[in-house]
C-alpha cells in the first residue's frame, strides 16, 4: 500500500498532474488552470485555514495529490480529535477523492481510523447544549461569521455534520465489523440531525428552513445560511427541489470567498446543475485571496468533467427535473409541481414512521433539560416531540416551558388552542389562567380561575382546584388594593 509520500511521487511521475479534461479547455482558460495550480498549496502548514479548499480543488486537478494532502490535514488532528482547520468537510471531501481515484481502496483504508475519531469529535464538539443540536462554537469556525451568536442555532451546520456523518458511513461500508461502533454511533447522530432538519425548521408553507435564537425564537432564515441544504446529501430530493428557487437570491457580496468557493465544490456532487451554473457566471467576491481565487478558477474549469463523472449516481428523473423545472413550472403551473413532487418525493410517502421509542427518547432528553433550567432545550424538544406524534401532550408540555423561558402570549396562544380542542382538560385551562396573569391581565385571568372552579369537580381534582383557589384570592387582593389606591 502506498503513502502519502509515495502517491504523489507516482501521481507527478505519471502525468497525472494534467488530466484530461484540460483537452477540452480554451488555451486561455489552460493557461489560467496551469497558473491557478502554481499558486495553489501542496502542503498544510502553507495551505492554512484554506486548507480545505486546497484539497477540494486538487481532487478536481489530481485526486492522488488531494489525497495526500488530505493526509496531511487529518494528521494535525490533537489528542482530541480536533482538525486544524476544523472545518467540517473533511468526510465529504474525501469521499469526492474516493469517487476519482483509479485504486481507492488503499486510500480509504488508510484514512478511516483517523477520519472515525475526527467525524466523532466534530459532532461532540459542536452539540454544545448536550442535545443533539449544533451550533457554531465561534465566529472564526462558522462559514457566516456575521450570522453566528450565542444561542443562535442555523441549519448550515447541522448540514455538514449530517453530510460527514454519511460519507463516513460510505466510506466505511465495507468494513462494518471493524467500525461496528463508530458506524452505530455517526449513523444514529445522523439521523438526529437529520430529524431536527426535516421535523423542526423545515418550514413547508414557506419553502425555506428556519433558524432559532433564544430571543427571538424561531423564524424563517432570510441569510445565505439557510440555502446551505441544497447540499443536504440525505434530504429527500422533493424538499431541495422546492428550495432551489431560493437559491436566485445568491451572490457572492453576501458570503465570505472561502465558504462560496468550499459550497461550490460541495454543489458538484450534487444534482443542482442550475445553481451550479448560476454561481459559476456569478463569479467569486472581490475581497477573495490569491490561494482562494486559485482554487475557484481550478474547481470552475474542472466543472464539466467533474459533474460528468458524478451524474451517472444521479437518478434520470433528479438531473431532468434540474435542466427542465423551470420551464415546466411555467407551462403546467401547479398541476405540473404536483406531478414532479409524486415523482421524485416517493420516500416520503414510503418513508418509516418514528418509532415509538424515538418520541420517549425526545420526551426524556426534554425532561432532563427542564430539570437542569435550559428550558430552551426542553421547548425546542417538545416542538419536534410534537412534530412526531401525541401532538397536544408535547404542545402542552413546550408552552409549559415557554412560561418558564418567559414566552407568556405564545404560551397563552398555544393554551387557547389546546383548551378548543380539549376544553375539559383542567391542566390546559390552568395553564391558561397562569399566562394570562403573567401578562398582567388580572382581571381577565381572575375571571378564569373563577370559571375553572365553577366547572371543575374539587373532589377529582383537589390540588389544581386548591392552586387555583389561591391564585383567585391573590388576584382579588391585589385588584382591591388597586381600587384602594389613590
Amino acid at each position: 500500500m502506498l503513502g502519502p509520500m509515495e502517491m504523489m511521487d507516482q501521481s507527478q511521475a505519471s502525468g497525472r498532474s494534467e488530466p484530461s479534461w484540460w483537452n477540452a479547455l480554451p488555451p486561455g482558460e489552460l493557461q489560467a488552470v496551469r497558473e491557478a495550480l502554481a499558486v495553489l498549496p501542496t502542503d498544510a502548514a502553507s495551505a492554512g485555514d484554506d486548507l480545505a479548499l486546497a484539497v477540494a480543488a486538487w481532487a478536481v486537478a489530481d485526486p492522488v495529490r488531494a489525497a495526500a494532502l488530505l493526509d496531511e490535514w487529518l494528521a494535525t488532528a490533537d489528542e482530541a480529535g480536533d482538525l486544524k482547520p476544523p472545518t467540517p468537510v473533511a468526510g465529504q471531501l474525501a469521499l469526492f477523492i474516493m469517487r476519482r481515484l483509479d485504486h481507492a481502496e488503499g486510500f480509504v483504508q488508510r484514512i478511516l481510523p483517523a477520519l472515525s475519531r475526527c467525524i466523532q469529535r466534530e459532532l461532540e464538539r459542536h452539540d454544545l447544549k448536550r442535545n443533539g443540536l449544533p451550533f457554531w462554537r465561534s465566529a472564526e469556525e462558522a462559514w457566516f461569521p456575521a450570522q453566528q451568536a450565542p444561542g443562535r442555532f442555523t441549519v448550515d451546520l447541522a448540514v455538514l455534520l449530517s453530510n460527514e456523518a454519511g460519507a463516513f458511513c460510505e466510506l466505511a461500508k465495507d468494513r462494518e465489523p471493524e467500525y461496528a461502533r463508530a458506524l452505530d454511533h455517526i449513523e444514529g447522530e445522523q439521523r438526529d440531525l437529520d430529524a431536527w432538519l426535516v421535523d423542526a425548521f423545515w418550514n413547508e408553507e414557506e419553502s425555506a428552513f428556519c433558524r432559532h435564537d433564544d430571543e427571538a425564537g424561531t423564524r424563517v432564515d432570510e441569510s445565505p445560511c439557510g440555502l446551505v441544504p441544497l447540499v443536504w446529501a440525505s434530504a429527500e430530493p422533493a424538499l431541495t427541489e422546492c428550495l432551489r428557487p431560493q437559491a436566485g437570491t445568491l451572490t457572492p457580496a453576501d458570503w465570505p470567498a472561502r465558504t462560496w468557493v468550499l459550497f461550490y465544490a460541495l454543489l458538484l456532487s450534487t444534482s443542482h446543475n442550475s445553481v451550479v451554473a448560476r454561481m459559476r457566471r456569478l463569479g467569486l467576491s472581490a475581497e477573495a485571496t490569491r490561494v482562494q481565487r486559485a482554487a475557484w478558477t481550478v474547481l470552475c474549469a474542472g466543472t464539466d468533467a467533474t459533474r460528468k463523472e458524478i451524474m451517472g449516481d444521479i437518478p434520470a428523473p433528479v438531473r431532468w427535473l434540474d435542466a427542465h423545472g423551470r420551464t415546466v413550472a411555467m407551462a403546467s403551473g401547479a398541476g405540473a409541481v404536483i406531478l414532479l413532487l409524486i415523482l421524485l418525493g416517493w420516500a416520503f410517502v414510503n418513508r418509516d414512521d418514528h418509532p415509538a421509542d424515538d418520541l420517549a427518547g425526545l420526551e426524556r432528553r426534554a425532561r432532563l433539560a427542564a430539570e437542569d433550567g435550559r428550558h430552551d432545550d426542553a421547548a425546542m424538544l417538545y416542538e419536534l416531540a410534537a412534530r412526531r406524534g401525541h401532538e397536544t401532550y408535547f404542545r402542552y408540555r413546550q408552552a409549559v416551558e415557554w412560561l418558564h423561558l418567559g414566552y407568556h402570549g405564545e404560551a397563552e396562544q398555544t393554551f387557547r388552542d389546546l383548551v378548543a380542542h380539549e376544553p375539559d382538560s383542567p391542566n390546559l385551562r390552568l395553564n391558561l389562567a397562569l399566562a394570562v396573569y403573567q401578562q398582567g391581565r388580572r382581571e381577565e385571568a381572575a375571571d378564569l380561575y373563577r370559571d375553572f372552579l365553577a366547572q371543575v369537580n374539587p373532589a377529582l381534582h383537589p390540588e389544581l382546584a386548591g392552586r387555583a383557589r389561591l391564585a383567585m384570592e391573590l388576584i382579588e387582593g391585589q385588584l382591591a388594593l388597586d381600587r384602594q389606591a389613590p
